[in-house]
């Protein structure tokens, strides 16, 4: 029997490049969103009873198969927190009708914020028997303290299928708590990992 997997991960290092905490777990925490936006991509949803799914900004957004192929969107700028990997503080546990972190941790270099580099999303890759995708997204903190992460998920693009069609919103398909909070030290940082994998 096929199976889908989510596993992450969390390596934090100090400002010298030394790997001074990590974490590896399996995820659980697919939320109700993926889901909504997988079935967008199966029914031509224009029409006729388009799904309206719950935003980052708790809004509700008319999403369907989308003209610009943006739904999932993933791959995140360079000091973009509103998608890709982000990471957060909060330490409530995970529900599947969550639809943000609970506290996340902003783009900057301010007291709590740390720089977001680009999010990497790479080919999928097949060892029989396993096919994955790795998602990959790194974050600095230059605040001038520590600051310990609680959180991560994955931020998407949803895609309008009423006007106006070229505005997006933000869903969040994917959070988790930590089992052991990460202290990323001033100067130091945080990389953060997800697999994606389907496995007989």
């Amino acid at each position: 029997m096929r199976r889908r997997e989510l596993w992450y991960s969390a390596v934090v290092r100090d400002r010298y490049g030394k790997v001074i905490s990590r974490e590896r777990r399996r995820s659980h925490s697919f939320l109700k969103q993926w889901n909504q936006l997988v079935a967008c991509q199966m029914v031509p949803w224009e029409g006729f009873g388009f799904p309206n799914i719950k935003a980052t900004d708790g809004t509700y957004w008319p999403v369907g198969i989308g003209t610009h192929g943006y739904n999932f969107r993933m791959n995140g700028y360079a000091n973009a927190d509103d998608f890709g990997i982000v990471i957060g503080t909060g330490s409530t546990p995970v529900t599947v009708s969550d639809y943000a972190l609970e506290n996340q941790i902003r783009q900057g270099t301010g007291p709590g914020q740390m720089d977001h580099l680009v999010c990497t999303v790479a080919a999928s890759v097949v060892s029989d028997p396993d096919c994955d995708f790795l998602i990959s997204r790194s974050f600095a903190n230059n605040s001038g303290g520590s600051i310990t992460v609680r959180e991560s998920g994955i931020y998407v693009w949803m895609e309008r299928c009423v006007s106006p069609f070229t505005s997006y919103a933000r869903a969040c398909v994917v959070r988790d708590v930590f089992s052991t909070p990460q202290v990323v030290p001033d100067g130091g940082g945080i990389t953060v990992n997800y697999t994606l994998r389907v496995t007989e």
